[in-house]
């Protein structure tokens, strides 16, 4: 059940498992990635989105574009998600009735993390102290963009209206972050 005043957010392994069948518009798209393997993450994030949506409406899950290109349910537009991955792990989040945001990165050697700080985030940032903290600062952003809708076509901005960013546990190997539209949501964790 999914109650105004939360956010419900799944940590999915994409290394594991098999998924819901492929819509054809997901397998035409995963035909083009360069990899099988970045294929199959896809394939595997996407039947995992699926799934979670399916537990909240029973509404057909037909996704149409909002202006920005953020997706969202066509015959449940009350229901709110979005979906990010990294390497072998995804995170889906859903909300009701509030725009909702994530991001998860996998820490790794960065050596340019201070240029790429410095072009992209907004002015007034602290510069980051090293690459793990440079993924910190970039999923807390990326979450808020996403959650407005503008994606990384938004970096250097931040939107307006107020919003509610919160670091999510994604494991020691990953940063991660939420971010909902207004204040603070009741964050539930759970394991796909």
């Amino acid at each position: 059940m999914l109650n105004p005043g939360e956010i419900h957010i799944w940590r999915v392994r994409l290394n594991r498992g098999e998924g819901l069948p492929p819509t054809a518009g997901e397998a035409e798209r995963a035909a083009r990635f360069a990899t099988p393997a970045l294929s199959r993450r896809y394939l595997r994030a996407h039947a995992a989105l699926r799934a979670i949506l399916a537990g909240f409406t029973d509404a057909p899950l037909e996704f149409a574009l909002h202006e920005k290109l953020k997706p969202y349910l066509a015959q449940a537009p009350e229901i709110r998600f979005n979906l990010a991955h990294s390497a072998e792990m995804a995170l889906v989040a859903v909300a009701r009735d509030v725009e909702v945001g994530v991001d998860i990165e996998r820490v790794r050697p960065l050596p340019e993390y201070a240029a790429i700080a410095e072009r992209y985030f907004p002015p007034g940032s602290a510069a980051p102290r090293d690459a793990r903290d440079f993924f910190r600062h970039w999923t807390r952003f990326d979450a808020l963009l996403m959650a407005h809708g503008a994606g990384l076509y938004g970096a250097g901005a931040t939107p307006p209206g107020v919003w509610t960013v919160t670091e999510i546990d994604a494991g020691p190997r990953f940063t991660a972050a939420a971010a909902v539209e207004g204040p603070p949501l009741r964050v539930e964790m759970h394991e796909f």
